[in-house]
């Protein structure tokens, strides 16, 4: 009668290479699943193909601010940033932190939801010309998504670049012309329009 038991050193030879086996396909593995949070962290360009409808609707300007565009006209670059706090009465309520800079009239207008809380002075040589950047401040709302602010900003190209969650959890960086925003869970809560230089 045949022994249908290969030998021990039979056994033990394909327990062996089993497990080598079984090592290269876990180490490949790790090398693409580390290759592709390394590919998720990294700067992307994105080409806008189409540009959607905006879903939400624009900010209106309080009259505090109506009366200095009036004044001053827009600003050459303004930021806004937009976050929640709770009040006295213990709700949440949404704030919108803008700062104007005037650059070429060495002035900056800082507002809180509107009203008007400090006139600083800007630095600036007024020698150097300045070309304003091409947004406006009541085209941006709190909270807005990207789709949103690519259409109201008529943006064709952006850089993307995810944030560290230690950073900002869940927060991704944009870069295009003349603007920089900030999305954290995909709502707009930082942005930056710039003045250029005019060389």
């Amino acid at each position: 009668m045949a022994d249908l038991n290969p030998p021990k050193t039979q056994r033990s030879g394909r327990i062996i290479l089993a497990a080598i086996l079984l090592i290269i396909l876990a180490a490949a593995g790790l090398y693409l699943y580390a290759g592709w949070i390394g590919y998720q962290e990294t700067p992307k360009r994105v080409e806008v193909q189409d540009a959607p409808s905006q879903s939400g609707a624009p900010y209106t300007l309080s009259p505090e601010q109506e009366s200095n565009l009036l004044s001053y006209g827009y600003p050459d670059g303004f930021t806004i940033l937009f976050y929640e706090e709770e009040t006295p009465e213990r709700e949440i309520q949404t704030v919108r932190l803008e700062t104007w800079e005037y650059y070429t009239l060495g002035l900056g207008l800082t507002f809180i939801n509107g009203d008007l809380i400090s006139q600083d002075p800007v630095e600036w040589d007024s020698q150097v010309p300045v070309i304003p950047a091409p947004y406006k401040p009541e085209q941006f709302s709190a909270f807005m998504d990207l789709v949103d602010v690519i259409t109201v900003g008529e943006i064709a190209t952006y850089i993307e670049v995810p944030l560290n969650n230690e950073l900002l959890e869940k927060g991704v960086l944009y870069y295009a012309d003349s603007l920089s925003f900030g999305l954290q869970e995909d709502k707009l809560v930082y942005l930056e329009a710039m003045a250029l230089i005019e060389e």
